[in-house]
């Protein structure tokens, strides 16, 4: 089904502690090993979506990201343009896949997903 949420990025400045909150409050399994800035550990909620916890250094914006999974990533990135809102961080590939970070017209964030297609 596309255009349903598939990830979800919590930006904290630091992963142990964050680990400690949510894994005690909500019982997510978090792995990661290095708790330095841009260090990125996953979270395991037990069902989809998934997500992870990426270390923000000072004076970088923290909060959280949701990931919509879309068929068309470029479609979506002209969509998002004529609808008003803001591309903030291009498409870029991640292995076969592809991701872009756009901004609704009132400033919301949001990550637009990609899975390859292989035929």
């Amino acid at each position: 089904m596309p255009n349903r949420f598939n990830w979800v990025e919590i930006r904290v400045r630091d992963l142990e502690r964050a680990k400690n909150f949510y894994g005690s409050l909500f019982d997510w399994k978090i792995s990661g090993e290095k708790n330095t800035d841009y260090a990125y550990w996953l979270i395991d909620t037990g069902e989809k979506p998934g997500g992870g916890m990426w270390r923000f250094p000072e004076g970088k914006p923290l909060g959280v990201l949701v990931y919509v999974l879309v068929d068309n990533i470029d479609k979506a990135l002209e969509n998002v343009v004529k609808l008003g809102g803001k591309v903030v961080v291009p498409k870029s590939k991640e292995g076969e896949n592809a991701m872009a970070t756009i901004a609704d017209p009132d400033g919301n964030l949001f990550g637009l997903y990609e899975v390859a297609q292989h035929r």
